[in-house]
């Protein structure tokens, strides 16, 4: 039986060493020549956005259907605020208007109904990324109520030699009580690593968890081995000869060679897709975008979220007496929350916020456009999305800011658009909304190369009884 290259290395728990390529002057293809792996990195920022600060007009766009605006010729002060920062990417960028967070809005619906945890926050994220009805626990926060979308994709994209996803990020004030945005399943928060050098040391095996008096399992000691996992490839392979006729023999030993050549070059430190260093200079954040590129980069995962933290008001300019979570509730004219009256300098704060949290974006965004691969850059075959779990810092949960970066062999990049809104909200003397962020997931689902046709609640009823589908992908997004 003749064994290829993929096989082998899959077969071995390597399939990771399969799709790493060195840098050189001009792009190089996959040693296997197969296309570039299909990737997603979930960019998640608490409270909301202000909606001036993001949305862009659309000259002569209509109102009540699709529309527009080409993004590539744009300076960057045409670029609303928060998008600024992400200029030198605007050719690979889709801020998208319009969209809504129906699911919560029906959740909330039922809850005033039924009873349970109405905080705004908790059911926001609990929907974020599994876009189901929240887990009601009584006397406590509700949490998310089914598997999450990261975690969904994990399972489709795990394989021998990889992890699922890597969750990495920041204690929100209301997820020290609730869930990190991603989970496992119902009431199952996916684990989060919020230290970078430990994020490191996990993603290269490195980091084993202390035992306590347990005897070591199979899997720990195989976690204590990974350090030397090339070399002790190199050694199994050897079992494999007896299998293999002389043609398979003779791949063997260039198969061989090359993970020989591989570890050579990782402990050299050559520059290289695979560059296993830490390096512990500037912020935690973005020490962690840079692991984020070595994760994607060597294909260690294909899946990766990352929540933001909220930083301390000094951190955007504001007095140290000041929160940012205080400063939300009267960010906006005319729709405040929790009894509070409107503050410009609030407002100024929260805008300044989302282009903090932007110019992060920005410094990941060129971290995987550091990375040559195939014709183009680890961010050309990665899809970015940037969310938060409220459509305001004022609790709305209509016209939610959702941004698409990378992925330019699936979604038509470069352009605002603007979806219509002609839905009823499911909560009564609300605006009307546009299509439920479901269907965006939907449009994910597609890109990653999934078939699916629904992911969380498929219906919604608005106030005024008209039946809402959340089934299907937006189709506008994508490449004709």
């Amino acid at each position: 039986m003749l064994i290829n290259r993929r096989q082998m290395l899959t077969a071995l728990g390597l399939g990771a060493l399969s799709t790493v390529t060195n840098v050189s002057s001009a792009p190089t293809a996959r040693a296997d020549g197969a296309a570039p792996p299909k990737r997603i990195v979930f960019f998640v920022t608490p409270h909301g956005l202000v909606p001036k600060s993001w949305m862009m007009p659309i000259a002569g766009g209509p109102t009540d259907a699709f529309a527009e605006r080409p993004l590539s010729g744009l300076a960057q002060a045409e670029l609303s605020e928060v998008l600024r920062p992400l200029h030198p990417f605007r050719d690979r960028l889709m801020p998208i208007e319009g969209l809504s967070h129906t699911s919560v809005l029906a959740d909330i619906a039922e809850i005033t109904r039924t009873g349970g945890d109405l905080n705004n926050h908790s059911v926001g994220v609990a929907h974020l990324l599994t876009g189901t009805r929240a887990l009601q626990r009584g006397g406590s926060p509700c949490s998310g109520g089914a598997r999450s979308l990261d975690q969904e994709l994990a399972l489709r994209t795990g394989a021998p030699g990889r992890f699922g996803s890597r969750v990495y990020g920041y204690d929100y004030i209301p997820n020290a009580t609730v869930a990190p945005f991603s989970f496992l399943g119902p009431g199952q928060a996916t684990p989060v690593v919020a230290d970078p050098k430990t994020a490191f040391d996990d993603l290269m095996g490195y980091y084993v968890p202390v035992q306590k008096g347990e005897p070591r399992t199979r899997e720990a000691l195989m976690a204590s081995m990974r350090p030397s996992v090339l070399n002790t490839a190199a050694r199994e392979y050897e079992l494999l000869a007896p299998r293999l006729d002389a043609e398979g023999q003779k791949k063997l030993a260039d198969h061989r060679d090359l993970v020989r050549q591989l570890e050579a070059s990782l402990g050299a430190g050559v520059s290289a897709n695979c560059d296993p260093t830490f390096t512990s200079t500037g912020q935690s954040v973005t020490q962690f975008m840079r692991l984020i590129r070595l994760g994607l980069a060597c294909d260690l995962t294909r899946v990766v979220t990352f929540v933001a933290p909220v930083p301390q008001c000094p951190e955007i300019g504001y007095p140290a007496d000041a929160t940012v979570h205080g400063y939300a509730h009267q960010s906006i004219s005319g729709a405040t929350s929790c009894g509070t009256t409107f503050n410009p300098v609030a407002e100024r704060a929260m805008i300044d916020l989302g282009a903090w949290y932007a110019g992060h974006l920005a410094t990941l965004l060129q971290e995987l456009d550091s990375v040559v691969e195939g014709s183009g850059t680890v961010l050309d075959h990665t899809l970015v999305v940037w969310m938060s779990e409220l459509a305001t810092p004022t609790h709305l949960h209509q016209d939610t800011f959702a941004l698409l970066a990378g992925a330019t062999d699936f979604f038509k990049m470069g352009r605002y658009v603007r979806f219509p809104r002609t839905l009823a909200n499911p909560i009564g003397a609300f605006p009307a909304t546009g299509p439920s962020t479901n269907r965006l997931f939907v449009s994910l689902l597609r890109a990653m190369g999934q078939s699916d046709d629904t992911f969380g609640m498929t219906t919604a009823q608005g106030a005024d009884g008209s039946a809402l589908s959340l089934r299907g992908p937006l189709t506008e997004l994508h490449k004709a």
